[in-house]
């Protein structure tokens, strides 16, 4: 069996010293059963003594680590149990299973002198995957005892999940606008018709822009997710007008009014991000509006007031609505209620992804309210300054 060494919370260096500092645990153990019993036959009061300094430096070692220890000797008793490992092994159904899987464990490293692990799915009282790890300890070149190590990787699971979703999505939809560049191109140089020249490189452009759109909005939504600026003083309608002038174009493209009533609400955050939030919005709501295919549609409105310890910026629009159902996902990175519409009207699928890491930076919240066939209400809701 192939050993590897732990992964999580507890890296390469971090698993050696756990190592270490588990043999030199179980050392000291023996150590001193050996020098208790030899005292106990001489009748020495020391058998009596405290334990030593490098006993209680090397158990507070242990009971620190981040991760479950559970330590035997080389008889196979138990020596040793941090609370990390208490905790997993406590009376329940899940933790009969771990404590079973762990025995094991350690039964055969102890026998085939050799590191052994395992993942064991759980769920109760939650889905999660706990990582199992048996090595055999030695000092001087003699077997000392086993230790075993627990570690739940249930976030760092979830995180590979969304990380490789992620990639498998940016990837599809990087993959969609080059390949329609390449038909497109290869259908112009097929061609001397003029016209036809014109429109084809036209679309080129078009899916061009489309692809830049992604690059970018992918960019933005790293550069949010790491951002570590400093807060600064920001009046929200400052903030409201770039959204807005950012957004023109495509408002006068759709013909769609953007009402603005705003209030000068100050808050501490990154002006860029907050920027970008309220203009994905906007877009968002200009997007569900014209997607109604009114010949006179109604305009989408943006306001921004002040409340006791917070600030509320509402967009607020009449278009198709969102379905309940839709609701709980939308604020997914790549995620689209209409795949066909999305992509007909420009959208990445990151828009409101943005939003949702730029509110959380700023600890905020986002709400949305929406009927299907009636409109869409996004809130963002932020904390003002004290005054």
């Amino acid at each position: 069996m192939v050993s590897r060494p732990i992964v999580g919370q507890v890296n390469a260096l971090s698993f050696v010293l756990l190592v270490l500092v588990a043999a030199l645990l179980v050392s000291q153990i023996a150590t001193r059963r050996r020098l208790t019993a030899a005292e106990r036959a001489a009748g020495a009061e020391l058998a009596r003594a405290a334990p030593s300094a490098a006993d209680s430096v090397v158990a507070a070692a242990a009971a620190k680590a981040p991760i479950g220890i559970v330590v035997r000797d080389k008889a196979g008793d138990l020596v040793f149990q941090n609370d990390v490992a208490a905790d997993y092994l406590a009376s329940t159904v899940d933790s009969a299973v771990l404590a079973m899987r762990l025995r094991s464990l350690l039964d055969e490293a102890h026998g085939f002198d050799e590191d052994i692990e395992q993942q064991v799915e759980l769920f109760s009282p939650s889905p999660r995957t706990i990582q199992l790890q048996a090595v055999p300890l030695f000092t001087y070149g003699e077997r000392v005892g086993t230790a075993g190590f627990i570690e739940d990787l249930t976030t760092r699971s979830q995180i590979d999940s969304i990380r490789s979703d992620f990639i498998a999505n940016a990837s599809h939809e990087l993959k969609t606008p080059l390949g329609a560049m390449r038909l497109l191109a290869e259908a112009l140089v097929a061609t001397d018709d003029p016209e036809v020249q014109r429109d084809v490189a036209a679309k080129i452009s078009s899916e061009a822009s489309r692809m830049n759109r992604l690059v970018e909005d992918i960019l933005d939504l790293a550069e949010i997710e790491s951002s570590s600026s400093q807060p600064e003083d920001i009046d929200l309608s400052e903030v409201a007008t770039v959204a807005v002038a950012k957004s023109r174009s495509l408002a006068e493209a759709l013909g769609i009014t953007v009402r603005v009533s705003v209030e000068s609400v100050r808050v501490a955050g990154d002006r860029g991000q907050l920027t970008s939030a309220v203009a994905n919005i906007v877009e968002n709501a200009l997007n569900y509006t014209a997607a109604k295919g009114m010949p006179d549609p109604l305009p989408v409105d943006l306001r921004i007031w002040e409340e006791p310890g917070r600030a509320i910026v509402e967009v607020k629009d009449h278009g198709i609505g969102i379905p309940e159902r839709h609701q709980e996902r939308i604020f997914e990175r790549f995620y689209r209620v209409d795949r066909g519409r999305s992509r007909a009207s420009g959208g990445t699928g990151l828009g409101l992804a943005i939003v949702r890491n730029v509110v959380k930076n700023h600890a905020g919240e986002v709400e949305i309210e929406s009927v299907p066939g009636e409109g869409s209400t996004f809130r963002i809701v932020l904390p003002t300054q004290e005054k």
